[in-house]
C-alpha cells in the first residue's frame, strides 16, 4: 500500500495555535474584565489560527490523495528513467511530490505564456528526483520558472547566438531552454541535464549564497566533500575525470555538473569517483546506482 502524507495536524501547529489562542484570550480577559469573553475569543483566535497554520498542509493532503492524471504519467513514463527504475509503491510517492510542486509553483512561458503539460511536468520531475532522497522537503515558493523555446541570452531575449540553457541566481526566476530540458531525459547517458543541474544551484543557494555545499549534506561531511571537490577539479583540469571541464568553473558549478552525473549516470560514477559519489549519496538520501542496479534485475 502506498504511504499517505501525515495530517497536517501536527503537534507543533496545535500548540502554536493554542498558545496564540492562550495569549489573546489573556489580553481580552483583562481588557474586557470577563473570564467568559476572554475564553470564548481565545478559543476563536486559536482556531483561527490553527486553520491558519494547517492550510497548506491541508491542500497538500488533497493534492495527494486526489488521482495522479493518466496524460502526466504517460509523460513520466516516456521521459524521465528515474522514474521508470521505481518499484509501484515509490513511483506513487514519486507522482504525489510531482502533483504538489505543480501545485504549488508557478511555472510558465516567456512573459506568463501558457506551457504545455509535457515541459511543465519534466520541470518537476527534475526537482523532485534531487529532493526524493529527502522525505518531506519542499522547494520553497519564491521563484517563478520559466521556460524558454530555445537558447537566451543575458537579455532572456531568445536571440541569434543566444548559448544559455538554464540559469538561477541568488533572487530571481529559475530559467530553462525548452529544447535543452528535453534533451536531458532522452536518455542517452550523457551525463548533461539541465533539469538536474539547475535545481542543483536552487538547493545549493538554500544557504543563502551558492558555495558548492549542498542543502542536504550533514555538518561533519562538508569538510571531506570540499577537500574531495578540489581534488576532483584538479582531475577535471587534467582531463582525467568523468565531469566535463565547466565543473572547474566554481565550487557551485562543479557540485551542479557533478549532480548532473550522479543522476544521469550513477554507477559509471560510482566506479570511476568512488569517494565522490558516497558523499553526494550521504547529501541526497539516495543511491541511484543501487536503484539501477535493482531495477536491471527486476
Amino acid at each position: 500500500m502506498s504511504e499517505t502524507p501525515p495530517s497536517p495536524l501536527s503537534a507543533p501547529r496545535i500548540i502554536g495555535a493554542l498558545a496564540i489562542g492562550a495569549v489573546i484570550g489573556a489580553l481580552a480577559w483583562r481588557v474586557a474584565a470577563s473570564a467568559g469573553v476572554g475564553i470564548a475569543l481565545g478559543v476563536a483566535t486559536g482556531a483561527l489560527a490553527l486553520w491558519l497554520l494547517t492550510r497548506r498542509g491541508r491542500r497538500r493532503r488533497r493534492i495527494a490523495e486526489a488521482p495522479f492524471p493518466e496524460a502526466w504519467r504517460a509523460i513520466l513514463e516516456e521521459w524521465v528513467e528515474y522514474y521508470r527504475e521505481l518499484g509501484a509503491d515509490e513511483r506513487a510517492r514519486f507522482e504525489r511530490e510531482v502533483a504538489i510542486f505543480l501545485d504549488e509553483q508557478t511555472i510558465t512561458g516567456p512573459r506568463g505564456a501558457a506551457l504545455e503539460d509535457e515541459l511543465r511536468v519534466l520541470v518537476a520531475a527534475s526537482a523532485v528526483v534531487l529532493a526524493f532522497g529527502r522525505r518531506g522537503y519542499r522547494y520553497p515558493r519564491l521563484r517563478d520558472i520559466v521556460v524558454y523555446d530555445q537558447a537566451f541570452n543575458e537579455e532572456y531575449e531568445s536571440k541569434e547566438g543566444a548559448n544559455i540553457l538554464g540559469m538561477v541566481h541568488a533572487q530571481g526566476p529559475i530559467l530553462f531552454s525548452a529544447r535543452s530540458l528535453r534533451q536531458g531525459f532522452r536518455g542517452d547517458h550523457d551525463g548533461r541535464n539541465v533539469g538536474y543541474h539547475e535545481f542543483a544551484h536552487v538547493l545549493d543557494f538554500a544557504q543563502g549564497r551558492a558555495d558548492g555545499v549542498p542543502a542536504f549534506m550533514p555538518w561533519g561531511a562538508v569538510r571531506p566533500w570540499m577537500d574531495v571537490v578540489h581534488a576532483e577539479t584538479q582531475k577535471v583540469e587534467r582531463g582525467r575525470s568523468l565531469l566535463r571541464r565547466y565543473a572547474a568553473t566554481n565550487e557551485a558549478e562543479f557540485f551542479a555538473v557533478a549532480s548532473e552525473e550522479f543522476f544521469e549516470r550513477p554507477e559509471r560514477m560510482a566506479r570511476k569517483h568512488p569517494e565522490l559519489y558516497a558523499l553526494l549519496a550521504e547529501a541526497y538520501g539516495q543511491d541511484p546506482a543501487e536503484l539501477a542496479a535493482a531495477a536491471d534485475e527486476r
